[in-house]
């Protein structure tokens, strides 16, 4: 029997959102989370560019919104 294995990129959900986490949509944009407020149901980004640099200003959405944009992320130690 083949072990199991761990995705390597999975959909981002509410209990992964934390401060510096780095998310791709699903043509390769990059974001780096800059502050999530859960009291408001809230979180800010910045998209990065190919060398993971603040490309623009800072993007503010709700959870439940960014959840539904469908924002991926890596499994631990792999990179997206």
């Amino acid at each position: 029997m083949a072990p199991r294995t761990q995705a390597t990129v999975r959909k981002a959900s509410e209990s992964d959102l934390a401060v510096g986490l780095i998310c791709a949509d699903r043509d390769g944009n990059r974001i780096r989370i800059d502050h999530v407020d859960r009291d408001s149901g809230t979180l800010s980004y910045h998209f990065l560019n190919d060398e993971l640099r603040v490309q623009e200003g800072i993007q503010e959405r709700s959870i439940e919104q960014f959840l539904a944009d469908g924002w991926y992320i890596a499994a631990p130690g792999k990179s997206l």
